[in-house]
């Protein structure tokens, strides 16, 4: 039987999909004008996770250090219990939700713990940092239509991995290539832009501000400047002044491009026709990642190339904008003025200095354990507090439970989402029953409310979908039918240069923080980058046999010292892990790649060594920041 359905992941494509149960088959919808009838290999191998025979498919309680099925009543009674017990004192209840799935109904546990008066989970390891650079600069988050990408001369992809995420806009950018679009990259290299790429360009991870403030700085030189463009900015002067008082030759070296490379990025922009920048989402994982943005933008500002078709600076826009809120709906429990929050990145500490101490932890949508830096730290922290893991293997986290809650996956409840990419909104139309006893998250919430001594109603799942869509115009029951809408934005952000601050005016960065000085203890940098056969954490434990692989350029000047035939070992100044080592070609000779969410109980979490550090906006994760070295033990 064939389903159209959509994937939930924490993928901005957002596909919508056609699932053949008895096939166990996956492929894109041909009928969806952004999927276009493919997926991605982490989409189309998803069966491999709901018939994985490691999934856990019932409830599990700890008793005398081992987990022992039980039935959902059993399992939610205990909840509830110990929930009811730590109610008296709301702050020591502690919730943390995480994007392993979207959708309108995933947002049915913070809905059901805000109304708890819960404490909660600050800070972001994702893309904050980015999406409030772009909010600094344009005053909205928005970007031209993906498919406008056609209509350019020239794309800068600047940092964007399109053979790892964001298969669709890879696709565009071949299609333009095939009429003549060229493409330069610039990134760190080991990624695989060279496949799709005219140029490329090598640069020092993290130091992308300086090689676009180096483009101003020749602009100006040139007075290659745009007048109409200076009058819809508010700051120029200030930009301007900071930009005079630097070196050309200074800004070079930092970003260890050559000056030469420099002015061929400056070319790109300043020649004849219409230039569309992709800006990568890893970029901004460095300690100044939103000044790497912001400095960026404002290149793709100062040569024209906003508010333009054929233009555009394409970060992302927000996945939930075109849904509105049904918490609304809810029954029991009060929404609190104010609640206590932790900061994620470093929530071993917060939870061990938290004052009154946190009791019950409900973790849903996240293998936290496994996501955020000193993994280890949050591993110790959460063995005090009653921990409620709603998760379908024995991952690093689900292995701190107290109960373990299995929920229904992809392809298996119904929810509707939408993109950070592309301005569709999609059904996830269940294809198959849950598993097991698994069951949606948002059923075992309304039921957990239902047991609780001061009840929380949950509305009925339509009743939420129907509401949450209301802002989109679209209705459900056009979903139903086909699957999929189309929400009305504009095709070009920013259209003549009116940007969504209240004067309309662009805001350009008016500081440049100098990068850290390296460590001669930590020479290297170590960057966890995304996977391409898997989705962050959600990785098969088949695949994490073994000693997990490092990759690293010819040319860094760890091999000079190196034995390879003696263990190799990837140290920082929280920790050490063995690696295997792989040589490659186009990669920078600092950089140290290894791919992210290898579990730590296979010995393969790089988060174990990565100390905890936040980027200068957004309250981001500067994962990339991270120093380290290669030894032999």
């Amino acid at each position: 039987m064939k389903t159209v359905t959509a994937c939930t992941m924490d993928c901005g494509d957002a596909c919508s999909l056609v699932v053949d149960t008895e096939k166990r088959t996956v492929r894109g919808n041909p009928r969806h004008p952004f999927t276009k009838g493919f997926c991605c290999r982490k989409g189309a191998r998803y069966f491999e996770r709901l018939d994985a025979e490691e999934r856990i498919v019932e409830p599990l309680v700890r008793r005398g250090g081992a987990f022992v099925p039980v039935g959902w009543d059993e399992a939610l009674d205990l909840v509830a219990e110990r929930l009811d017990a730590a109610r008296g004192v709301p702050e020591s209840i502690l919730h943390i939700h995480g994007n392993g799935y979207r959708g309108v109904l995933a947002s049915a546990s913070s809905v059901f713990f805000e109304r708890l008066g819960s404490s909660t989970v600050c800070g972001c390891v994702c893309d904050d940092t980015g999406i409030e650079a772009c909010l600094k600069d344009f005053g909205a988050l928005n970007h031209n239509a993906p498919e406008d990408i056609l209509n350019a001369d020239r794309v800068v992809n600047w940092g964007r991995d399109l053979t790892r995420c964001s298969v669709h806009q890879l696709a565009l950018l071949r299609k333009g290539r095939e009429k003549g679009v060229e493409v330069l990259s610039i990134s760190p290299g080991g990624d695989g832009t060279p496949d799709f790429s005219d140029v490329n360009v090598i640069i020092r991870p993290g130091t992308d501000r300086f090689l676009a403030a180096a483009v101003l700085k020749l602009y100006l030189e040139a007075g290659d400047l745009n007048p109409w463009v200076l009058t819809r900015t508010r700051n120029w002067p200030a930009l301007r002044g900071l930009i005079d008082g630097l070196k050309f030759r200074d800004l070079c070296a930092a970003c260890e491009v050559s000056a030469e490379d420099v002015e061929l990025v400056y070319e790109w922009y300043s020649d004849k026709g219409d230039v569309a920048t992709l800006v990568g989402w890893g970029l901004q994982r460095h300690v100044y990642g939103g000044e790497n943005v912001r400095f960026i933008n404002a290149v793709a500002m100062i040569s024209g190339n906003i508010g333009v078709s054929g233009g555009g600076a394409y970060f992302n826009i927000s996945s939930g904008r075109n849904f509105g809120s049904w918490a609304h709906l809810v029954e029991g429990g009060a929404k609190p003025s104010r609640r206590r929050s932790f900061l994620l990145q470093d929530l071993g500490t917060e939870l061990r200095r938290a004052d009154p101490s946190v009791d019950f932890v409900w973790i849903d949508g996240h293998n936290v354990v496994n996501q955020v830096p000193d993994g280890l730290s949050v591993a110790d922290a959460l063995a005090r507090p009653f921990t409620v893991v709603v998760d379908g293997f024995m991952n690093d986290t689900a292995m701190r439970a107290d109960v373990i809650l299995p929920p229904a996956f992809m392809f298996e409840r119904r929810d509707v989402l939408g993109s950070y990419v592309h301005n569709y909104v999609n059904l996830c139309a269940p294809a198959l029953a849950p598993r097991g006893l698994a069951r949606p998250d948002f059923d075992i919430l309304a039921d957990l409310g239902t047991r609780l001594r001061e009840r929380i109603i949950l509305p009925d799942e339509e009743t939420c979908l129907r509401e949450g869509l209301k802002p989109a115009a679209v209705s459900y029951d056009e979903l139903l039918e086909n699957g999929f809408a189309k929400v009305n934005h504009p095709f070009v952000a920013f259209e003549d240069m009116v940007f969504g601050h209240p004067d309309g005016l662009y805001r350009f960065p008016e500081t440049l923080h100098p990068e850290p000085e390296r460590d001669p203890d930590y020479p290297l940098q170590l960057l966890t980058l995304v996977r391409g056969e898997s989705l962050h954490s959600q990785i098969a434990e088949t695949d994490q046999r073994g000693v997990p692989s490092v990759w690293i350029s010819r040319s860094n000047p760890a091999l000079t010292v190196l034995d390879p035939a003696r263990d190799v070992f990837l140290v920082t100044d929280l920790g050490a892990m063995q690696v295997r080592l792989v040589i490659v070609e186009d990669l920078h000779p600092r950089a140290v790649l290894m791919r992210r969410g290898g579990w730590m109980k296979y010995g393969h979490g790089a988060n174990a060594v990565i100390r905890p550090s936040v980027t200068d906006m957004g309250a981001g994760t500067a994962y990339y920041s991270q120093a380290c070295r290669l030894e032999n033990r």
